[in-house]
């Protein structure tokens, strides 16, 4: 049975074990914020779940939970910047506020983001800029030596699961957002079908003898994943292997000197700096109601845009609460007891 917590008191207790892991109190509060709104958008393999791994990666020296972001390099409307190996939330945060800040300046920003860890859900920094009043758009890679995705027409483990994403304003709050990995199934998704006892879709692993499964026990037996669209998911993969990875700072791709991390990308356009007209907003309105209009196939109830699925959740779950598996619960009881970190009470939990 999951158990369900409210994501003020999730939000808390993730907050509470990393400050006792070593983060700076603003540093906490702000990826311990990260990853439950990640949660409450439905995006569970992205939140919580994740606890477990970055305190694990803290004990190992792969995560300096002090370390704070700088600009490395400036040059016109781009600029890299350095993470040094800090939570990959706090980077992206501030990789997003700067390419924001460049683009308004100069109409178009690129900025790049280096020497960092997980960064989490990568909309939300595109979702960042957007919110600002710029188009935003990101992309991210991983090491290939800790990869888990297969080029096409391969079995072995080459690319990471390699996301990218978009953001443009619309009217009200918020932002037109889609956000998706270069696999036909994040690595999180599956690590969260296996908490939960559930198998994947077909078509989405091989096992290690390179047959196809739907197993999750075993991604971290020898599994690879598969790239969304064949051979054209296993291009964009490669792109986002190359692109946001080198721009970062270069390193030897093909390496086991190639450090471990998630080096970004992030865009920001200004509307004003491509037309005066001050209707693009309506414009995106206009579409989004053209599509939902739009009668549906069989077999489906509605036309959904993107993000609109995120949206019902982040709903539902601030009134609900947050469901989190009974081994993810378990992880965050057991890191709790660890760094002598209070539990939510129990009108907190449900």
């Amino acid at each position: 049975m999951p158990h369900t917590i409210h994501a003020q008191a999730l939000e808390i207790l993730t907050r509470d074990i990393f400050a006792a892991a070593g983060a700076p109190p603003d540093i906490a509060t702000a990826v311990a914020e990260s990853l439950v709104t990640t949660n409450l958008f439905g995006h569970d393999s992205h939140g919580v779940l994740r606890v477990k791994q970055y305190i694990k990666m803290i004990r190992a020296g792969m995560i300096k939970p002090a370390a704070r972001p700088r600009i490395r390099k400036r040059f016109g409307a781009t600029a890299m910047v350095s993470n040094g190996y800090g939570f990959g939330q706090t980077g992206a945060r501030f990789a997003a506020e700067l390419a924001a800040e460049l683009g308004r300046q100069h109409g178009i920003a690129a900025v790049s983001l280096g020497q960092t860890t997980h960064i989490g859900r990568l909309g939300e920094y595109t979702q960042m800029i957007a919110a600002k009043g710029l188009i935003g758009i990101g992309f991210t890679s991983g090491s290939m030596f800790s990869g888990w995705v297969a080029p096409y027409g391969g079995r072995e483990k080459v690319f990471s699961t390699n996301p990218m994403s978009f953001a443009v304003p619309c009217a009200g709050e918020g932002a037109l957002l889609l956000d998706f990995a270069t696999a036909g199934m994040a690595h999180g998704k599956v690590l969260l079908a296996r908490a939960k006892g559930e198998p994947v879709p077909q078509g989405m692993m091989l096992d290690k003898h390179g047959r196809p499964s739907t197993d999750a026990s075993i991604v971290d037996d020898g599994a690879v994943l598969l790239a969304m669209g064949a051979y054209k998911g296993s291009g964009l993969s490669m792109m986002m292997e190359i692109i946001p990875t080198l721009l970062a700072g270069k390193r030897p791709l093909v390496s086991p000197d190639f450090h471990y991390g998630n080096p970004t990308l992030l865009l920001a356009l200004s509307l004003e700096a491509f037309d005066e007209d001050s209707d693009f907003v309506q414009q995106v309105e206009a579409l989004k109601q053209h599509v939902k209009k739009v009668k549906p196939a069989e077999g489906f109830d509605e036309v959904l845009l993107p993000g609109e699925p995120e949206a019902r959740s982040y709903t539902q779950r601030v009134e609900s609460g947050i469901p989190l598996p009974e081994s993810v619960w378990t992880d965050l009881r057991r890191l709790a007891d660890d760094f002598g970190v209070s539990l939510p009470s129990p009108n907190a939990a449900k």
